[in-house]
């Protein structure tokens, strides 16, 4: 079980070593897996300029990833000489025009977190083929239309909560879904990927809704199907607030407490810290999405332009956080919007959070 000193020092490991020299990173039990082609970047006189279209800034784990990318940036003064940010507001055609600006710009690299696989891959390829580095990471775009990507495999993490939801119910019960938002790929993909584990076995799904990773929307949402359903015996989630906001519902609706899946959420972890003694039914299978994926990103654009050589695809692989190892990830000091699994510092992260 990794400790608190554990986790800084792998925080702080990630913070010096380029992706090409590592085999594994240890945030969080994580591992980054290259994958494809290896791709070698022509080298490009430096400082440089760099620029990273977020597809939109709504929310906590978007804020923590645009502080650990900045954090990043700006301890490489000697060879960044700009990072411009821009925010496309969840609107695929303005992140296009985002993207397209920023080429205008003559930048050395692009980044990217599109809100769309489809609606991105014209802009990007196009950035592309003027001879910007592109790194798409978080959310994938279709194609080769970018010089590299960096995330984690949404089908495999939708299995890994679903083979571990299945076996803390022993293998039957009826479940609950809650995804993300309404079309986003990533939580379509992580049910896509958790439907195929339960198909077959003694779960029954009574039902799958959206809940905009939202703990009040999360907590409507399943208070609604209490009266449909009497007996829920666990919820799959791809999102912690989701799940958070489920085991709200649970208690307000009179209901035993049982098995969640999501991610790395602070106010899961601390919810699961005050309520698992008193109801021994909650239990917690949970994978991150590390924010530390744009320092990730920004290292592969930085090695391309250096001239070094990345794998096409840099998978990150977390590792699971369950109640044998809940304690040493929660942040009780820490708002419950907060995502623990970063690089961040608890001071940074409580700027962010003022």
């Amino acid at each position: 079980m990794p400790t608190r000193r554990q986790m800084l020092a792998a925080a702080a490991a990630l913070a010096v070593l380029p992706p090409a020299a590592r085999a594994a990173d240890t945030l969080a039990g994580a591992t980054i897996t290259p994958q494809g082609a290896t791709v070698t970047g022509k080298r490009v006189r430096g400082p440089w300029r760099i620029g990273f279209s977020n597809g939109y800034s709504g929310n906590a784990w978007r804020q923590m990833c645009v502080a650990a990318l900045k954090q990043e940036a700006a301890l490489r003064r000697d060879t960044i000489a700009e990072l411009i940010v821009v925010d496309g507001h969840g609107d695929v055609a303005r992140q296009a025009g985002d993207v397209a600006a920023l080429a205008a710009q003559h930048v050395d690299a692009i980044l990217c977190i599109p809100n769309s696989a489809v609606g991105l891959a014209d802009a990007l390829s196009a950035a592309t083929r003027q001879g910007i580095v592109t790194v798409a990471f978080n959310l994938p775009v279709i194609g080769e239309t970018v010089s590299a990507y960096v995330g984690t495999d949404p089908v495999r993490k939708g299995r890994a909560l679903a083979t571990w939801l299945l076996g803390a119910l022993g293998g039957r019960g009826n479940i609950i879904g809650l995804g993300g938002l309404p079309g986003n790929p990533y939580s379509a993909a992580t049910w896509a990927g958790a439907r195929a584990v339960f198909q077959g076995s003694g779960i029954e799904v009574l039902a799958y809704k959206d809940a905009y990773w939202q703990e009040s929307r999360a907590q409507t949402v399943l208070s609604g199907l209490l009266s449909a359903y009497p007996k829920i015996d666990g919820i799959w989630s791809d999102g912690g607030q989701d799940a958070t906001g489920a085991c709200h519902a649970l208690l307000a609706g009179g209901r035993p407490l049982v098995p969640v899946t999501g991610d790395d959420y602070n106010g899961l972890l601390k919810f699961y810290v005050a309520e698992h003694a008193p109801q021994p039914g909650l239990a917690l299978g949970l994978m991150s999405e590390p924010t530390w994926q744009s320092v990730v990103a920004l290292r592969t654009a930085l090695t391309l332009l250096a001239g070094g050589s990345v794998a096409h695809q840099q998978i990150i692989e977390p590792g699971l956080i369950t109640a044998a190892n809940a304690a040493a990830f929660v942040r009780p000091g820490l708002p419950d919007a907060a995502f623990v699994d970063t690089s961040l510092d608890d001071a940074t992260m409580r700027q962010i959070f003022a």
